[in-house]
């Protein structure tokens, strides 16, 4: 989920494809797992 600019993720209908709002909540749920993923990883 994350962009070409490291740090920047995005999901759901910003990534094109399906327009569902199930798909957008499952690539939002990624996404901030990634965040969290790359916050932790940033600290050391």
């Amino acid at each position: 989920m994350e962009t070409n600019i490291k740090g920047i993720y995005a999901c759901g209908d910003c990534t094109g494809g399906i327009f569902q709002i199930s798909k957008a909540v499952y690539e939002g749920t990624k996404a901030g797992m990634q965040v969290i993923k790359y916050l932790k990883e940033s600290k050391k």
